[in-house]
């Protein structure tokens, strides 16, 4: 029986995919476990590995599509099996997001029936025109088609039983609702990359080389509005960026606690420590001993390791401390699970292994899911001071500032030259207090001010 791979849910956040490339070709054979395609989720690239034995019978995406989970996204299957008539289909909802891949294909099935049509009569050639004029078209293709009023009468499928698919509507709409263009205007439109038909003339008009450059940003008038530059598409790890940070700032009312840390005993230990564990090839980063120090303070104040979950704050009994890592197309938080529990070196080993594999594109939905408080350190951006967004569902996030040498009045009323971090705490007012927010940097100012009470 032929196996269908659907697109899979790699990430509680997850809800679609890209294909970034497939391992394997239509005809070739693939075994159980051995890698299929790559993916693009919403954080990281991910291997995919086939579910089954057999021949790749069908690719139904190409490289660089992006498919909501659960999507059939290609069939596995010996030479000689049929395989079951399913196409490319329209995003699931929510709902059929849930429900197992049969389900799904059933779904799929049952929008892509055929429909009665206008030309019940007429007889034709067209293998994708059915018994009683009816015509065979994915859901995908039809919802193109009335989009772009086409008569799906006059296009001949590529899918199996000579299913019309989106692909067949998009490459018809390519070759027959382009607009006539002057020679130039085709090669400076061929040049940059535009397509004609997206390029608005009146009807009956052909386009010319002025149409082609305005769209480009050339004429007058766009150039005193400022032309594009370049558009980046809003997909992927950027795309759930901008969904989770705008769902964390309209879900979750923000307040900001600001603190002076003085760094001197920080960095003063720091040093003595990356002494005694250099012959074990251990170096601590101020992060590291800063993973530490924070855990001991959520210990001690627990409501700020808590999360909001229907109708109750639940404070939770693991702390699980997210360290936020800069990548070249976006932000990462890699996880390091039970920080509370662990020494500084065991501390300082992991985060090294989930910072190298971030920055490779290694990291597993394990690896930076089940956070509970995150940490986003700029300094080394040679930033002062600056407030996070709450990465939700966590109610709290603290941002640290760079180290920077400044006069400070000594309680014996002596100005110093102190070595002062700021540090921001920002919080989720339905879930914490000002008082306890305060009570919270308190602690953590303490530890960072006087590390050996870590000892204690």
């Amino acid at each position: 029986m032929a196996t269908i791979v659907k697109m899979p849910k790699l990430g509680l956040t997850m809800t679609e995919g890209v294909i970034v490339k497939w391992f394997k070709k239509e005809g070739e054979r693939v075994e159980k476990g051995e890698p299929l395609l790559e993916i693009q989720t919403d954080k990281v690239n991910l291997e995919e590995e086939s579910p089954a034995d057999g021949i790749v019978r069908k690719l139904l995406y190409e490289e660089g599509k992006t498919v909501p989970i659960l999507t059939p996204i290609a069939i596995i299957g010996e030479a000689d099996e049929p395989l079951p008539e399913i196409e490319r289909a329209a995003a699931p909802t929510p709902q059929e997001q849930t429900d197992e891949t049969e389900d799904y294909i059933k779904a799929s099935r049952e929008e892509s029936d055929v429909e009665k049509t206008e030309k019940p009569d007429e007889v034709s050639d067209n293998p994708s025109i059915g018994k009683y004029g009816k015509i065979k078209a994915t859901p995908a293709a039809k919802r193109i088609a009335r989009e772009y009023n086409v008569d799906l009468y006059q296009i001949t499928g590529t899918g199996p039983n000579s299913r019309i698919q989106a692909a067949d509507v998009e490459r018809y709409i390519q070759y027959t609702q382009t607009p006539k263009a002057s020679p130039v205007a085709k090669k400076i439109a061929q040049e940059k990359g535009v397509p004609l038909k997206d390029i608005q003339v009146e009807s009956g008009k052909r386009v010319m080389k002025s149409h082609v450059l305005e769209s480009l940003g050339g004429s007058k008038t766009a150039q005193q509005e400022g032309s594009v530059l370049e558009e980046i598409p809003l997909t992927g790890m950027r795309k759930i960026i901008a969904d989770k940070m705008t769902e964390s700032v309209n879900k979750a009312p923000h307040f900001y606690l600001r603190s002076e840390v003085d760094m001197t005993s920080l960095i003063n230990v720091r040093e003595e420590l990356n002494k005694s564990l250099e012959k074990d090839g251990i170096k601590l980063s101020f992060n590291d001993i800063l993973v530490k120090i924070t855990a001991k303070a959520l210990e001690k104040h627990r409501i700020i390791n808590s999360r909001i979950k229907g109708d109750k704050i639940q404070m939770l009994k693991p702390i699980n401390i997210g360290l936020a890592v800069a990548l070249d197309n976006g932000l990462i938080v890699p996880v390091i699970k039970n920080a509370e529990t662990k020494s500084l070196a065991q501390i300082a080993r992991e985060s090294r292994e989930l910072i190298e594999k971030a920055r490779n594109n290694k990291l597993t939905p394990d690896d930076y899911t089940g956070g509970t408080f995150t940490i986003s350190n700029l300094g080394m951006f040679d930033i002062v001071e600056f407030t996070a967004i709450i990465n939700q569902p966590e109610s709290a996030i603290l941002a640290l500032g760079k180290i920077q040498d400044r006069p400070v009045v000594t309680p014996e009323k002596e100005i110093k030259i102190k070595p002062i971090m700021n540090i921001t705490l920002s919080c989720d007012h339905r879930v914490i207090d000002g008082a306890e927010g305060a009570k919270f940097l308190k602690t953590l100012k303490d530890l960072m001010e006087n590390p050996l009470r870590l000892l204690l």
